[in-house]
């Protein structure tokens, strides 16, 4: 099968798993305490660069769609999973160890947190300190699920990896 068509199913499916989970949990996807289920995918994105791409999109779709504060959060929301998903990949890129590529990936959501909590603060008049550190638990949570279940998931299958070298 031609391995553009390959990668970018796989990126429209990662894509999808977030919009799915987006709209699942939706009510509680938003705010200053949020439990986005969805970010339990941001850890694949140590697997190849397109997963940045695929969750990012998806997140970009799904602020555009749900969110109460759409335009703001298409914006900054969207920036900062970007970045961390972007930064995880490019960390993980220099880490040999799977278990400690996948599972550094929640503290770095969990820093990255400080973007939401700005925006909440400045557009929702949110408490930043309180709001971050709520923020940093849940993303963390989130991501640590995520770290684990797609773990396992990838050991089993290679699914997500790069069909011609891991971690392109």
């Amino acid at each position: 099968m031609n391995q553009n068509v390959v990668s970018l199913t796989k990126t429209a499916l990662v894509t999808a798993i977030y919009l799915a989970l987006g709209f699942l949990f939706q009510p509680v996807s938003f705010g200053p305490l949020q439990f986005r289920v969805a970010e339990i995918t941001n850890p694949i994105a140590v697997f190849n660069k397109r997963y940045v791409w695929g969750i990012t999109i998806g997140c970009f779709l799904f602020n555009l769609i749900s969110s109460p504060n759409a335009l703001i959060d298409m914006g900054i929301g969207t920036a900062n999973t970007l970045v961390m998903t972007g930064v995880s990949y490019l960390i993980a890129k220099k880490i040999k160890n799977y278990w400690t590529k996948l599972l550094i990936t929640p503290f770095i959501g969990a820093i990255s947190m400080f973007m939401i909590a700005a925006e909440l603060y400045w557009f929702a008049s949110a408490p930043f300190w309180i709001t971050y550190g709520t923020l940093m638990v849940t993303q963390f949570a989130m991501m640590l699920i995520g770290a684990v279940l797609f773990g396992i998931i990838e050991e089993k299958t290679h699914f997500f990896r790069n069909e011609n070298k891991t971690n392109s």
